[in-house]
């Protein structure tokens, strides 16, 4: 029994992968705290400046 817990202690196989997961989920967590905090201020921004592009006349191409 010893044995087998030392054995399962010292694996890493699957180390490589669960750090993998770990900084994938760090990155979605960030992703979801900025888009929390800053969200409404992106879209209201996009708005504007959709709003003054449609403002911008466009010329005929010669």
């Amino acid at each position: 029994m010893s044995g087998l817990l030392r054995k399962l202690w010292k694996d890493e196989e699957g180390q490589g992968m669960t750090e993998y997961i770990l900084i994938v989920l760090l990155i979605a967590i960030a992703g979801i705290v900025v888009w929390k905090a800053f969200g409404d201020r992106i879209v209201e921004m996009v708005r504007g400046a959709t709003k003054e592009l449609e403002k911008v006349p466009t010329t005929p191409q010669k």
